[in-house]
C-alpha cells in the first residue's frame, strides 16, 4: 500500500474547512494554493535509495 508524503496545510482544518477559506480538498487542491504554508518541514525518506546504499554499500 502507498504512503502519501503530503504535508497538511498550516491553515487546513478539515474536509472542507480552511482558516484562509479556499477551498480545502488538502489531497489536490491545497498543494497548489498560493496561500499553502505546510505544517511543519518534514524530510521525507528516499526508500529507493536507502536500499540502494544499504544493498551496494555506497
Amino acid at each position: 500500500m502507498a504512503k502519501y508524503r503530503e504535508v497538511p496545510c498550516r491553515y487546513y482544518v478539515a474536509f472542507g474547512e480552511c482558516k484562509k477559506g479556499r477551498e480545502a480538498c488538502h489531497k489536490g487542491y491545497c498543494q497548489h494554493c498560493g496561500k499553502y504554508e505546510p505544517r511543519a518541514k518534514v524530510r521525507s525518506i528516499n526508500r529507493k535509495k536507502q536500499y540502494n546504499r544499504e544493498r551496494v554499500g555506497i
